[in-house]
Order: structure tokens, then sequence, then C-alpha cells
């Protein structure tokens, strides 16, 4: 017997076109190909979206410096950046929108109980690491050994223009907007989960691969990242359309009326989109997005 949700899951739906004028698009696992990157279709699609009038902005957990930005040529076509799960809204320039920080002594508190875990902690410009290079490097490597862990640990160590061997007092003298984390045992996982859920009134988080944590203050998620754009932008939430692929997307595609993910996306994406499409490394999100404004072009 087949599973109802998987036959879901796989069937394309039709959206109405009608005056959608922004498209929000989570990066990995969704817009971007199975390298995690931008090809020749993605970066030309984003081109040609520009070129009829229409706003793309990125809506993603990376912070998008440095390293975060190989292999994105599209970016310079992108008319917004909201990132790091919603607590930095950006225009193409740079120039600041909005921003959400976690207030200082959330920071001070977290750091506090969890001294086992090298946590990274993300400013508007800078992210800060409280243990040595070396030491902090090891940490990223998660549970598991494989050529994406190694490679993401080295990239972040290479690249990440980090500030290691800072104290708590120098850390909280800054702006956190994000704080991540691995933890490597069952016990310091569900220790944070259990400090997150308890201290709702200061963070919000999302996990992924079941030991990655992004934390970011109370009430902060991609869903009001795009509703501080959208308010920017005098848009209605009617307007937008919005793809995503993860626990980090949760609250955003339950939120819009226009709100899709791949059918490669996890469960938890495909049970609060209002629409399934194809598979994100087939270039799905970005056909999406064109069949939308051609379209709409036609009338």
């Amino acid at each position: 017997m087949v599973d109802s949700r998987i036959v879901v899951a796989f069937r394309i739906e039709r959206i109405s076109y009608q005056m959608i004028k922004l498209f929000l698009t989570d990066l990995d696992g969704t817009l971007l190909n199975k390298w995690h990157i931008a090809d020749k279709v993605i970066n030309q699609g984003v081109k040609e979206v520009k070129q009829r009038g229409y706003h793309l902005a990125v809506i993603t957990g990376r912070h998008l410096r440095h390293h975060q930005r190989f292999g994105l040529a599209f970016l310079q076509d992108t008319a917004y950046f909201i990132t790091m799960n919603g607590a930095l809204v950006t225009d193409n320039s740079g120039k600041v929108l909005a921003k959400t920080s976690i207030s200082s002594s959330a920071v001070r508190e977290l750091t506090t109980a969890f001294p086992e875990l090298s946590f990274e902690y993300f400013s508007e410009q800078t992210t800060y690491v409280m243990t040595k290079r070396w030491q902090h490097f090891v940490h990223g490597f998660k549970q598991q050994w494989s050529v994406k862990n190694i490679l993401r640990a080295f990239l972040n160590m290479l690249f990440g223009q980090y500030q290691y061997e800072m104290n708590i007092d120098e850390l909280v003298a800054h702006s956190i907007l994000k704080i991540e984390c691995i933890t490597n045992t069952e016990e310091s996982k569900q220790r944070l989960i259990e400090f997150l859920d308890a201290h709702s009134n200061e963070f919000s988080y999302a996990y992924n691969d079941e030991v990655h944590f992004e934390i970011t203050g109370k009430g902060v998620n991609k869903r009001k990242g795009a509703l501080q754009l959208i308010k920017h932008l005098s848009l209605h939430p009617d307007q937008v359309i919005v793809y995503g692929n993860d626990s980090n997307d949760e609250e955003m595609l339950a939120y819009f009326k226009h709100s899709v993910a791949p059918s490669s996306a996890k469960d938890i994406a495909l049970n609060n989109a209002k629409v399934i499409i194809g598979e994100a490394n087939q270039h799905a999100v970005i056909e999406h997005i064109l069949k939308t404004v051609r379209e709409q072009d036609r009338y």
C-alpha cells in the first residue's frame, strides 16, 4: 500500500500566479545543486528573474560572508539577503534593513551552562569563538568523519576569518545575532534542547543532522525575516512565494499562502509547504520560479 503522504509529495500543484512580486528561496537543499553551489542553469535563471523586473531574495541560515559565497555567482543579481535564519536583513549593497540580536545576558547564560561545547557567535560582520583554533576545528567533524564534514571544518578554519580565544566579557560586548554549535554526544544534545526549550523567552532554535544547532533570539526565524523584508517593500504576504526544505524553514512554510518545498525536502518541510514540486538537485526550484514569472508576463 502506497503512503498517501508520499503521493502528495510527488504531486505538482498549480499556484495562483496573480500578483507574485517577490521570490524568497533557501539555498542548501532548495535552490542550489547537490554540490551546494549554483550552476549555469541557476545563475542564468536568477538573472532572467531580475531582467523581468521581479525581486528575488535569498533566505538562509548562512551568514553569506567570505567563503560562504563561493560558487554563488547569482548573488550579484539577488536583490535582498535574509541571513542567519532571519536575524539579519540586507539589500544587495549591504545596507542593513533589519536585525535582531540575542540579549547579552542570554549569551552569557548559554555559554556558562555548556562549557563542553565550542560555540560560534555571529555578529553582523565577524564570527567569534572562545576556544583555540585547532580545538574548534576538531569539533567541526561532528560525529561522522565524512568528506563533507571534514571539508566544512577545513573551510571554516582556513577562510572563516574567526576571532578565536575570546573571553566571555569580550564576547557579550558585541551584538550577537546567531549562535551555532555541534553536539558530539547524545547527552549534550538533549541537555541543550532542554535548556533552549526552558529559555524560550530568550532563544529560538533549529537543528539539522541531529547534531548541528542554530540559535537565534526570541521569535527570530525565517518567517520573521521575510515579514520584515515584505514590510520594507510595502508588499502583501500573498504577493510572495517562499521556498524551503528543512527545519529552519518550518515557520515560514507554514505561514505563507504560497509556500513551496522540493520533493527531496525533510518531512517537516513537506508537511508545512502548500505545494510540493520536483527534486532540488534537478533544478526544480529555479524552474518553478521561471515558470511563474513567464506565465505572469504573458498577461
